[in-house]
């Protein structure tokens, strides 16, 4: 099976795929990623636990105060909690890990207090009944696992939110700021997972998001025939690398900076299992 990621390491660098699946070399993890794979484990903890919280501890007469009090006390102890799970992974990457809950813990602030004015808002007006979550809040799955053995191609999916009318929607959750529009490769994983979902579910899937979690930044767009005509185009490169493990012209680019094989690729010493 070929990954969803697989596809969009492509796009942005074959020779990634080529280092990562040909030459077995493992990718050194960076700082950013591993903050990244902690955003979204807080993200999908906090989800998790709100509808609980928000069904059994917010009651009829609070004010915006109190509901925001509750609902950001929990949020706060799930990133002390998973960060510390992290420390020392964190450590070894010069990450001061006490600095990153603070800072994880502030830019959930504003969620949690737009979620609080929803709910007043919904209690005020109807009362606080069975409908008062799936009124405010689409039904969410998260970390979704996702394969298609006619394509030979498989996924998580962060998250897939669902309608009243049965319409969803595949949600790719983001670190960082939005910046100088959607990226292609942003697209495409997007326009992938859509695909799979096509095919499982068996039902059209033309709206993807981004989701910009450290900035609650929300952009959807439309995925069109063109964009999964495109993701079967780069599988089937894909493929056919995997096959003939034929080496790509390495190419250097801005984003090498950032990317854990940066030091492998222009390192004549390193060495392949």
């Amino acid at each position: 099976m070929i990954y969803v990621t697989d596809l969009t390491e492509y796009l942005i660098c074959p020779y990634k795929i080529y280092l990562k699946k040909i030459k077995c070399l493992p990718m050194p993890q960076t700082p950013e990623m591993l903050t990244g794979t902690l955003i979204h484990k807080i993200y999908e903890e906090v989800l998790s636990r709100e509808r609980i919280i928000i069904e059994q501890r917010i009651q009829e007469d609070m004010e915006i105060d109190e509901i925001f009090k509750i609902l950001y006390a929990d949020s706060k102890r799930v990133i002390k909690n998973v960060v510390i799970r992290y420390r020392e992974k964190l450590k070894d990457l010069e990450v001061n890990y006490l600095d990153l809950i603070k800072e994880l813990q502030e830019e959930l602030k504003e969620d949690e207090l737009l979620k609080s004015i929803q709910i007043k808002k919904y209690i005020s007006i109807y009362g606080k009944n069975e409908n008062l979550y799936n009124n405010l809040f689409l039904m969410k799955d998260m970390e979704y696992q996702i394969s298609s053995n006619e394509l030979g191609l498989t996924g998580k999916i962060d998250k897939i939110e669902y309608d009243q009318d049965g319409n969803l929607y595949p949600v790719e959750l983001k670190t960082g700021i939005f910046t100088n529009g959607i990226k292609k490769h942003e697209k495409l994983q997007v326009a992938a997972y859509a695909l799979l979902l096509e095919k499982e579910k068996g039902i059209k899937v033309p709206l993807g998001f981004l989701e910009y979690y450290q900035v609650n930044q929300r952009l959807p767009f439309l995925i069109k025939e063109e964009d999964k005509i495109e993701v079967l185009e780069i599988l089937e490169k894909v493929k056919e690398l995997l096959n003939t493990e034929k080496e790509p012209i390495k190419e250097r680019k801005n984003i090498c900076q950032r990317c854990g094989y940066n030091n492998i690729c222009w390192d004549s010493k390193s060495k392949s299992c």
